[in-house]
């Protein structure tokens, strides 16, 4: 089974890095006792041209369906990569025509680190290391401001919106509102499931209007409903390169969801897209169609033998666990100081502030 046979479309980007966590946070190393810190040290990532060689050989040998299944590349966090690794997956972005994904400005800890090392904010750092363009794409994007804003809309890039992550994370609250009002390309989506929980995007675009809800008491500066879902649709088709996805309109994929009108969900049946932003949450789904191919019918996958995949997930999940049985003992005793290490940084002052509390207590 691959995801080419199964009828999805994907944009794939794993994350690289040429530092490890306990490298990329300042300090945290040196706070360790000693053992630990030799611990960690063995943590440390490999030689960053074998990175680079091997993503580029993955391009290179790329055979997957260019217009369905297409790889980007993902330097996974700034702080987490050397500059000239950052130029590196930029240039292999720019020579094979694909997109680059990095998560900016996700917690206030990249945000403080990121000022404290470059003396200027992440996205201008990237820009100052010409990496931004139509086809870069900022995850989370919580703690920039607007002129971090308007250089991403001059530059044509997009922002990725995770609502749901950047609560579960403790993370802050993206500025949907003011990203639009500026010009930016937003698209909606649901981060890993690690860190989200699900991949439900019905919860994602309900998530990212009452976010928006939050910040303020005056409508006029909440995302309305349209708005969030253009951002789930046109804004995230565009955010992953896909030029023909997102709409239902001639020239473009047929990719449709179909939702049964006589589920509870939508009686009655009142407000369109009210009901697909607040109320739905994918129990009323009953057919789903990519490119024009049904893949669920009456509520039944299609294209999947979900008994035989559960099986594998179980089974993946076994081999995981065993393999990273020697460092549960690790993360145990890294735990206590990560987690005092880190919202101490937070807690340093920045210029902006994305809680909804005035001041942070550690």
């Amino acid at each position: 089974m691959t995801i080419a046979t199964e009828g999805m479309r994907a944009v794939l980007a794993p994350m690289v890095a040429d530092h490890s966590f306990y490298e990329a946070i300042p300090g945290l190393r040196d706070a360790l006792p000693d053992d630990l810190r030799q611990k960690v040290d063995t943590l440390r990532l490999g030689p960053s041209d074998r990175t680079i060689a091997a993503i580029g050989s993955i391009l290179d040998r790329w055979t997957w369906s260019s217009q369905d299944i297409r790889p980007a590349v993902a330097p996974t966090i700034p702080i987490h990569c050397s500059d000239s690794f950052m130029c590196d997956c930029s240039r292999l972005a720019r020579e094979y025509g694909v997109a680059m994904h990095s998560h900016v400005g996700e917690s206030k800890v990249q945000a403080v680190v990121g000022m404290e090392r470059y003396g200027k904010s992440l996205i201008s750092h990237l820009d100052g290391l010409g990496l931004i363009d139509e086809n870069f794409t900022a995850a989370h994007a919580v703690w920039l401001d607007d002129d971090d804003f308007r250089l991403m809309a001059d530059r044509g890039a997009s922002l990725a919106h995770n609502a749901g992550s950047n609560m579960r994370l403790g993370n802050g609250h993206f500025r949907l509102r003011r990203a639009l009002d500026i010009g930016v390309n937003v698209g909606i989506g649901t981060d890993g499931a690690n860190c989200s929980d699900n991949q439900n995007m019905y919860e994602a675009m309900r998530y990212a209007s009452m976010v928006s809800k939050v910040q303020g008491p005056d409508p006029r500066g909440w995302a309305t409903v349209e708005e969030i879902y253009h951002a789930a649709t046109v804004g995230s088709a565009q955010a992953l390169g896909l030029s023909n996805a997102g709409l239902l309109a001639p020239g473009y994929k047929a990719d449709i969801v179909f939702v049964d009108l006589g589920a509870i969900n939508w009686i009655p049946h009142n407000w369109t897209v009210n009901q697909l932003v607040h109320v739905e949450d994918a129990t009323s789904v009953r057919h789903v169609m990519i490119g024009g191919t049904f893949v669920v019918r009456d509520g039944r996958l299609l294209t999947l033998d979900m008994a035989k995949l559960a099986r594998e997930a179980e089974a993946a999940r076994d081999r995981l666990e065993n393999l990273n049985a020697e460092w549960r003992d690790l993360f145990v005793r890294l735990e206590p100081v990560v987690s005092s290490f880190c919202p101490g940084l937070a807690a340093r002052p920045y210029l902006i502030n994305r809680y909804l509390c005035d001041e942070i207590r550690v």
